[in-house]
């Protein structure tokens, strides 16, 4: 009998039930529960995958049990027959005395699979599987604990298992590398011969040491087991004391525990998670989590073998238990890392009733952090540095506070989206080359360090760089990270690779005071202290006497302008490098503000002929928001008003920071294409001076706009047409006041006033917040259009404008951020499809919702962060919300994103909402069509993807920061180039070079204000052809309109107003010669394909 199928309306079973009731109690949501379980399904091996690599496997270890003795006498380390033919020995230690001892191979015979594989926590893509040869104990000797002997005798034994696989038929490529980028530790990589076995995974080869193959209390953190001897260079340097009492060797030693420990630890992760799949899930979801933000990349990484570890301490102090579920593992494993403190105090696995063992501080005393074994000895956070350590507590209290957001993403926050290194910090330092330890002011410390590391400076030196940065920056800085290199591969035919000496560094910046010019010292009653200060900061330290009448030590960093002040830090590393250091400034590549030029006008030197930038924007916009506030005050004090004054609010975007350009006060610009243009031979019109036909066109003076709210009275008319004329009334009124009282030039329109102040022009506009609904009630056609424009421009905007003056105050990088995030949008000849406000909301979700990152300290942060939300963003099945104010509540989010998602074809292709409904408007335009933001996403996500090669890549090239600002040209139809005589803002284009003038405008007669002729030619084309092309434009000084020809233009279609059957198709060049016929002198040529 067929089975009936299970009705949808079913009563739920048993089972079903228990999974929903245990959902609720230990997931996020079901949602994520599942999300969760798909994932985990994803990057779990498949059984038949499983299958041919424990083939693999077994024909591995069949293949290193077969290796045959070697029947030789032993043989000296630096005898030639005690290498393999033809292979390399994988360890360099640099500048040492030969080193003593005699080698034998002999057959392995314990060989394991550790690691992952053996756990179940494997994942993809990368499937690297961990295998141990034990070395026999006939190839060791007792005192090869002591100047690297076992290092090289391991080495040696690596080489000998390197040259039999190389010549086995199961390997495809045997290659050296470093377990986990310890130049001291070679593995092999092993990739199988694809023939025979797959080729998806890789096999990584560890030798290792029976656990009792030397005592344990021969390696505590304090031993010294390298003889100063043993490194003549470095013995020169060391002092008498440190020579006599032999500097500990912890690095060296932990390196000689790890080896004789991955029996142990296998056995305590394996006794953990066999009796539990949720824990086994949890390090899964952990290594993802890691993986997705480099955290296990290189020595000072954090990897699954130390998080799986970490949990087996917070199971041990009863943290965890297992029966939680996987999401609540994870959860408490992101509690606890960001509230732990390893630096100061160390955990340990060991018991702490026994005496025979090192005590905790005792590691303290030689290590940055501290997590000690179950045996007591080894510090299996040996490798991480504090700065590392601190960066994982970091994002671990990061995630964990997305974790409990109500985003919708956290999902793929966490675990899907990877997070580069160039997203997450503000600045970055790169060095060519790390300080030399000749030259470089380094003290007893340092050189013991120097031992431990076996004379391998890389590690020294940036731990030595750390030390100088966090002193110097101080608190103008959060966090300080070291990018963490690959660990790399070599052939078993040659030595290792030289260390490598590029470092970058990223700093997380304080943004209340990162740019602070002054660095406070000790008083001066405090000598040692003040002595110590003067030392660290050289002829950069005085004494000074504050305010407060304290007379200290300080550093003092002068700047001219605000700008300057934002490279403070950048001042602070170069100078301390170079003093400390003895690198020359020129040899540390910054990266800070290399897209600044892009903001600014390029000027021209009139003497030196060289180009100069000017980023002065703050300072404009700053000048021009004070001139305004004086008018404000000017006009609530005028005397003689019908109505007297409520409010007055500025809406243009230069009134919240985020103008691209601030108008400059009387300033006219000059190239070698377009002479400067003489205003007193233009026509005037009563005290106004208008644009000419047979001239140029005027200089870009834009009108700076503000709404002037009345007092409410009964007096005001009921109908639009009245309010109309009473506001017309007032504007008069108010001109005629200015000018009066405080001889400012001022012209009332119909709509609107103008006034000429300190060389701004003010637009003033005479709202009155009925008139929008008065103009609704007469039926007259376009009086919805018109009420419309009237609200966004004496409603909205001034609600708008004070939202996003309330980002601005909040994050001092926004207002540049959003000004670059212009600039690129407009580039591409968007900023006819993408409206300004929008642009400012989107920038604010990067602060107000920064997912699992801080929010954007620097403006490249900030203009990754918003190339990579347009690129990565489902704009198709999900509304951007951004929660200004914090006036959506959860009820609202989801009631707007059901809304979108069931009526999906009444919004617009890019739907970004406010809480505030009516801003919706300012935000969306129909304009925007799925093509063109299908467009933008994927210059976004090549501009991302440009931009990050570029800052990984500046300081050993030469980049073009310019590339991502310039739009690709194959994909337009036609090219309508515009004659720069005529572009009146030709000054603000990317490529342009212009002299500064200083205007002599005469005060007597009102500028050209808001004429730009290439927005009326475009507005026109768009009226005209609107319905068989799309036009692209960059208003930023753009040289060319671009065309697309839409994809139904040259169809035959039904001409229209025939009663016959004609058929009718455009003719393309009449259409183009009618773009040069109303572009008249603005077109100098016109290039179509």
């Amino acid at each position: 009998v067929k089975k009936k199928k299970k009705s949808l309306y079913a009563p739920l079973t048993r089972d079903e039930l228990f999974t929903i009731k245990e959902t609720e109690s230990l997931y996020r949501s079901g949602l994520f529960r599942m999300q969760i379980d798909e994932l985990l399904k994803e990057v779990k091996l498949k059984k038949k995958r499983n299958k041919k690599l424990d083939l693999f496997l077994h024909a591995l270890r069949n293949c290193l049990i077969n290796i045959p003795d070697d029947n030789q006498q032993e043989l000296e380390f630096d005898s030639l027959s005690c290498k393999p033919d033809g292979i390399q020995i994988p360890l360099h230690l640099k500048d040492v005395q030969t080193i003593k001892g005699k080698f034998i191979f002999k057959t392995p015979t314990v060989i394991a699979v550790v690691g992952s594989y053996m756990i179940g926590t494997i994942t993809k893509p990368i499937v690297n599987v961990d295998v141990t040869v034990e070395i026999p104990q006939e190839c060791l000797n007792s005192r090869d604990h002591i100047n690297a002997r076992y290092y090289y005798r391991r080495a040696l034994y690596l080489a000998h298992l390197a040259y039999h696989l190389n010549q086995s038929d199961i390997c495809q490529e045997v290659q050296y590398s470093t377990m986990n980028g310890d130049p001291l530790k070679p593995i092999l990589v092993i990739k199988a011969a694809p023939e025979r076995f797959n080729r998806y995974f890789t096999i990584r080869l560890y030798p290792c040491i029976n656990q009792s193959a030397f005592k344990l209390s021969q390696l505590k953190p304090t031993k010294d087991n390298i003889r100063y001897e043993f490194y003549p260079t470095i013995e020169s340097k060391l002092n008498e004391e440190t020579q006599r009492l032999g500097p500990p060797t912890p690095h060296y030693n932990h390196g000689i525990l790890v080896d004789m420990s991955f029996g142990r630890h296998l056995r305590e992760i394996y006794q953990a998670t066999r009796q539990s799949q949720s824990l086994i899930d949890a390090i899964t979801l952990i290594k993802i989590w890691l993986y997705q933000r480099e955290f296990n990349k290189g020595i000072n990484g954090l990897n699954g073998f130390l998080a799986s570890m970490f949990l087996i301490y917070l199971l041990k102090k009863k943290k965890l238990n297992l029966q939680m579920s996987s999401y609540q593992i994870l959860r408490i494993f992101l509690i606890q890392l960001a509230s732990s403190d390893w630096s100061t105090n160390g955990i340990t696995l060991a018991e702490q009733d026994n005496s025979n063992i090192p005590s905790t501080a005792e590691f303290s005393t030689v290590f940055e952090v501290v997590f000690i074994d179950s045996s007591g000895y080894l510090n299996l956070a040996a490798n991480l540095t504090k700065i590392s350590y601190d960066e994982l507590r970091h994002a671990a209290s990061s995630s964990l506070r997305h974790l409990d957001s109500s985003s919708s993403d956290v999902f793929s926050d966490l675990f899907v989206k990877k997070v580069p290194y160039f997203t997450k910090y503000d600045h970055y330092i790169t060095l060519k080359q790390l300080p030399q330890i000749e030259k470089a002011n380094i003290g007893q410390e340092v050189l013991e360090y120097l031992i431990s590391r076996c004379n391998h400076l890389r590690p020294v030196m940036l731990r030595w760089l750390m030390v100088i940065l966090q002193k110097g920056l101080n608190k103008r800085v959060k966090l300080i990270s070291v990018m963490p290199e690959d660990i790399s591969k070599w052939p078993i035919t040659k030595m290792p690779p030289a260390e490598s000496e590029t470092v970058t560094i990223g700093l997380s910046l304080d943004t209340e005071q990162y740019s602070s010019i002054v660095e406070m010292g000790p008083s001066a009653e405090d000598s040692q202290a003040a002595e110590l200060f003067r030392k660290f900061w050289g002829e950069k330290s005085e004494l000074r006497r504050f305010k407060d009448g304290a007379i200290k030590e300080a550093a003092i960093w002068q700047c001219k302008n605000i700008a300057e002040r934002r490279f403070i830090c950048e001042r602070i590393v170069k100078y301390l490098l170079q003093l400390h250091g003895k690198i020359s400034p020129e040899n540390v590549n910054y990266i800070a503000g290399q897209l600044d030029h892009t903001l600014a006008i390029t000027y021209e030197d009139e003497k030196s002929k060289l180009p100069f930038c000017n980023n002065n924007a703050t300072e404009d916009a700053i000048s021009i928001i004070k001139s305004f506030n004086e008018l404000c005050k000017q006009l609530r004090l005028l005397k003689g008003l019908s109505l007297s004054i409520n409010t007055i609010q500025g809406i243009s975007p230069v009134f919240r920071h985020t103008e691209l350009f601030p108008s400059k006060p009387a300033k006219r610009f000059k190239s070698r294409t377009r002479l400067s243009d003489d205003v007193q031979f233009r026509n005037v019109a009563k005290n106004v001076l208008l644009p000419t036909a047979n001239k140029t066109c005027p200089e870009w003076i834009p009108a700076n706009e503000a709404v002037c709210s009345m007092e409410l009275s009964g007096d005001w008319p009921q109908n639009a047409e009245a309010v109309q004329r009473v506001k017309s009334a007032l504007h008069l009124e108010i001109a005629r006041l200015l000018s009066q009282h405080y001889s400012l030039l001022a012209v009332g329109q119909t709509n609107y006033i103008d006034v000429f102040k300190d060389g701004y022009v003010f637009r003033v506009r005479v709202a009155y917040h009925r008139e929008p609904g008065l103009i609704r009630l007469v039926e007259n056609e376009g009086n919805e259009l018109l009420a419309a424009e009237l609200e966004k421009t004496t409603i909205l905007l001034p609600q708008f404008a004070t939202m996003i003056n309330g980002v601005n105050e909040q994050y001092h990088s926004y207002s540049t951020t959003v000004r670059l995030a212009k600039r690129w949008i407009s580039s591409h000849q968007l900023c006819g499809y993408v409206t300004e406000e929008c642009i400012e909301v989107i920038v604010a979700s990067l602060y107000l919702n920064p997912e699992t990152y801080d929010k954007p300290g620097s403006e490249i942060n900030g203009l990754l962060r918003f190339l990579k939300l347009i690129s990565t963003f489902d704009w198709l099945n999900f509304p951007l919300l951004v929660n200004l104010n914090e006036e959506f509540s959860g009820s609202d989010m989801v009631e707007i994103g059901t809304d979108f998602r069931e009526n999906r074809s009444k919004f617009p292709a890019m739907f970004v909402a406010v809480p505030k409904k009516k801003l919706n408007q300012l935000l969306t335009t129909s304009k925007l069509t799925n093509s063109i933001l299908h467009r933008l996403t994927l210059l976004a996500s090549e501009s991302y993807n440009l931009l990050i090669k570029q800052l990984s890549t500046c300081a050993s090239e030469k980049v073009d920061f310019m590339k991502i600002f310039r739009t690709p040209m194959e994909d337009y139809d036609v090219i309508i180039n515009l004659n720069l005589e005529n572009v009146c803002r030709f000054h603000e284009g990317i490529d342009s070079v212009v002299t500064e003038c200083h205007s002599d405008l005469n005060k007597k007669y009102m500028p050209v204000v808001n004429f730009d002729p290439v927005e009326y030619y475009l507005k026109e084309l768009e009226d005209a052809f609107g319905d068989i092309a799309l036009f692209f434009y960059n208003k930023y000084g753009g040289d060319f309109i671009a065309v697309v020809w839409k994809p139904d233009a040259f169809k035959l279609q039904s001409f229209k107003g025939s009663s016959k059957k004609l058929l009718m198709c455009p003719d393309k060049e009449s259409i183009l010669q009618d773009f040069r016929l109303l572009g008249d002198n603005l077109v100098s040529s016109i290039e179509s394909k």
